[in-house]
């Protein structure tokens, strides 16, 4: 594996102490387990069904219940199905993907007289994903975990394994839950157009905004920006919600169905595969902002070119839920802050306080207070003032992602 940098090129939150050292026990925690990963990946581990764990979890840092997790798979896969998985690349959406007549040649000895019902399957058991070719036609790759929990949580069929895939995903998104993401975060929160540029999608002026400097607008700021860069735009279901509403532990009301959305090549693959619905520029358009004016935020990939965008809750959705316990190894906040610019002029209509995810803001008998500690700079706040009495400001010295694109949605 590449060395990685475990250094944050965009805004994390401000908070104290206490948050910085989270994030260094944090990023020494990750730092082992990379360093354990490589041990096993070097050969030690001889057990088939430990090497598939060890490929499943390694971008997650240690399992829960890993002795459980394995025991499960003992259940879903035979030894040879194990070894038949590594035949074919690991997932990412740069890697040619292989049909099965290819991966038999990449096979053990002893599995080839065999491999072709091998790999029949692992696809029925949904270990191999089917992407498109550069050649046109369809091959497969080795799926990895965010794909087998997506699986889980939207059949919720009781087998031992899909409890397990459930409980990993609980265990991600809790209070008290693990630290998951090992590289830079893989998401990003997207300010309110409105609160930015003080237009709404339509061209419409909102009059009630106070328009920042607009030379400190880049275009990767903007949704409108990251449509017109996309080649296609499916629309999914919300994992985050669905999975609460399976728990029976969701406190919102905020839609599952349609909700959040793929592009380019995970757009490709999910409206080829029948679980995501393909949606033209102007569609994701009026559903992004219909799904915005609901209060939720939008979390985008940190990359210059997204593979996905998230319309997210609090209550429900990973990446808030984890910026709201101090964590930057998933998602950090925009580029902006909200600032108080006239006091004086808020009329105590508690707006901003019911628009905002985080509990950043209050008001009371003297006015409106923000706690910077808190606020991830959605401009959600900003846009539903009817008095003007903040703005968006960039942070000083920040800019936009760094990567160009990345492999995959780890989560």
């Amino acid at each position: 594996m590449d060395e990685i940098d475990l250094n944050c090129n965009c805004p994390a939150m401000d908070g104290g102490r206490a948050m910085t050292d989270n994030f260094a026990s944090i990023h020494q925690l990750l730092r082992d387990h990379l360093d354990q990963y490589e041990k096993d990946r070097s050969g030690v581990l001889q057990d088939p069904h430990e090497r598939v764990l060890t490929a499943l979890e390694y971008p997650y840092m240690t399992l829960p219940n890993r002795d459980a997790f394995l025991a499960a798979l003992r259940q879903t896969l035979t030894e040879q199905e194990c070894r038949a998985w590594f035949a074919f690349p690991d997932f990412s959406y740069h890697v040619q993907p292989l049909r099965p007549e290819e991966a038999l040649a990449k096979a053990e000895e002893d599995l080839k007289p065999v491999f072709p019902a091998l790999a029949e399957s692992l696809i029925a058991k949904g270990f191999l994903t089917p992407m498109p070719r550069s050649d046109g036609g369809s091959g497969y790759l080795r799926t990895y975990m965010l794909y087998l929990c997506f699986g889980a949580i939207e059949s919720n069929d009781g087998t031992p394994l899909n409890r397990l895939l459930q409980e990993f995903w609980r265990y991600a998104t809790d209070v008290d839950g693990s630290r998951l993401r090992t590289t830079a975060p893989e998401h990003r929160v997207l300010p309110d157009p409105v609160s930015i540029t003080g237009r709404r999608a339509d061209g419409r002026v909102a009059m009630n905004v106070e328009i920042p400097d607009t030379r400190e607008v880049i275009p990767l700021d903007l949704c409108e920006e990251v449509l017109e860069r996309s080649s296609h735009i499916a629309v999914i279901n919300c994992i985050c919600r669905q999975a609460r509403q399976n728990q029976g532990t969701r406190e919102c009301d905020y839609p599952i169905k349609e909700v959040c959305f793929l592009f380019n090549e995970a757009a490709y693959e999910a409206i080829r595969g029948g679980w995501g619905r393909e949606l033209t520029r102007a569609e994701a358009r009026d559903l992004l902002e219909e799904l915005r004016d609901m209060g939720l935020v939008q979390v985008v990939s940190n990359a210059q070119h997204p593979l996905s965008l998230c319309n997210c809750c609090s209550c429900c959705c990973l990446c808030l839920r984890t910026m709201a316990r101090n964590e930057d190894t998933i998602a950090v906040r925009s580029r902006y802050r909200v600032r108080i610019v006239r006091p004086e002029s808020c009329v105590h209509c508690g707006r901003c306080v019911g628009a905002c995810q985080m509990s950043a803001i209050g008001v009371d008998d003297f006015g409106m207070f923000i706690d910077e500690s808190k606020c991830i700079g959605c401009g959600q706040c900003v846009s539903r003032c009817p008095a003007s009495v903040m703005k968006m400001e960039a942070i000083p010295g920040t800019r936009g992602p760094d990567r160009y694109t990345v492999d995959r949605i780890f989560l």
